[in-house]
């Protein structure tokens, strides 16, 4: 059996390398025409458009990783099946089960390898790659905003602190605003529970308003809304916001804990986080579907059907899963479910199907 798992190994890794050089290559392509424009433009150096592809394929395996074993289960099954292979094995006494389960070992490994490139490497991958693709292929300008957990700004005569931003909402909450004259002297601070963005300015909400004069005295007073210039719009903090993808699972549960405490919405956040699993072990499901779409069209030789399907069933599952994460963003749903829904759905055809075929 030794030599049979290798030769199923063998040929299962040359398919999906060839499936995940050509989604690569078809992924940059598309990307680098669709910015040649920016590009050409803002004449962007050789060396920062090969960093630009580098960081981007990280994000690139893990995205088509399923649908690669999805596509690389179906064809080397499917060729089994159609030169006999899989008939030779059976009619010498190894059992079906025993010949496909190196398949599903095979695709647990890739699940745990999209893991741990979501904990050591798409973090930093994903923060450099919007970096460049923002700042220096778009021209925007950097954003001057610290990331997480508070947002940290300075103008010229103030310095703004911003516990949380809610880019549903357009909305700011626990500001503290500190003004200093000359000598670094701080003449007014300016703390309020929350701000939305209004008019295209912010407004204020629930908060004082401290001025401290030279003889040391403070003036106190209140207010319940108050217009104010902060020259940062909502677009400006959702640039510099750090997106789920731009965390780790470890880095990301501890955000949410420190937003929980805070009492800020930590909805979209828990979904990002049981996404970041769920969608690894979408990996195994796709094994799952694949094996009895090849053992069932494989017999019949249709495998430029096979392969239609496979990329069909890819492409729904991804709708579906996204459409869920959304439902789970805006609260219809609970995080756990909107994340593990559709891997539920799929792996449950997937049970079905193969039970089905194997009759």
């Amino acid at each position: 059996m030794l030599i049979i798992n290798r030769y199923f190994i063998r040929e299962f890794l040359k398919i999906f390398m060839l499936c995940m050089a050509t989604f690569i290559a078809l992924y940059i392509m598309v990307d680098l025409f669709d910015r040649m424009d920016d590009i050409l433009k803002r004449q962007v150096p050789l060396s920062l458009i090969i960093m630009y592809c580098l960081c981007g394929i990280p994000m690139i395996v893990f995205q088509v990783c399923p649908l690669g074993v999805l596509l690389s289960t179906f064809i080397t099954i499917g060729l089994f099946v159609r030169h006999n292979e899989i008939t030779a094995l059976k009619a010498h006494g190894i059992s079906l089960f025993r010949v496909l389960q190196i398949f599903m070992v095979i695709s647990i490994g890739l699940c745990f390898f999209s893991i741990w490139l979501q904990e050591y490497v798409l973090p930093y991958t994903n923060t450099q790659f919007k970096e460049i693709k923002n700042v220096h292929i778009k021209g925007r300008q950097r954003s001057r905003l610290l990331k997480r957990p508070h947002f940290w700004y300075r103008s010229d005569d103030a310095v703004y602190n911003i516990e949380f931003f809610d880019p549903e909402k357009n909305r700011l909450q626990k500001i503290a605003i500190l003004y200093f004259g000359p000598g670094i002297f701080l003449s007014k601070r300016i703390d309020a529970q929350a701000a939305v963005w209004v008019n295209d300015m912010w407004q204020l909400q629930e908060g004082t308003v401290r001025e401290f004069l030279p003889n040391g005295e403070m003036t106190l007073n209140t207010f319940t809304t108050k217009k104010i210039s902060i020259n940062k719009t909502p677009e400006d903090f959702k640039m510099s916001r750090k997106e789920g993808d731009e965390m780790s699972i470890s880095e990301l549960r501890g955000f949410i804990k420190k937003i929980r405490r805070e009492g800020f919405p930590s909805a979209p956040y828990v979904v990002d986080m049981h996404a970041k699993i769920s969608y690894s072990f979408i990996n195994v499901i796709m094994a799952l579907l694949g094996i009895p779409f090849a053992l069932w069209i494989g017999r019949s030789g249709g495998m430029a059907l096979g392969i239609a399907i496979s990329i069909a069933t890819g492409f729904l599952y991804w709708t579906f899963f996204a459409f869920c994460l959304s439902l789970g963003k805006g609260g219809s749903i609970p995080p756990f479910m909107a994340a593990w829904i559709a891997n539920g759905a799929f792996g449950a055809l997937g049970v079905y199907i193969f039970l089905h075929v194997r009759q």
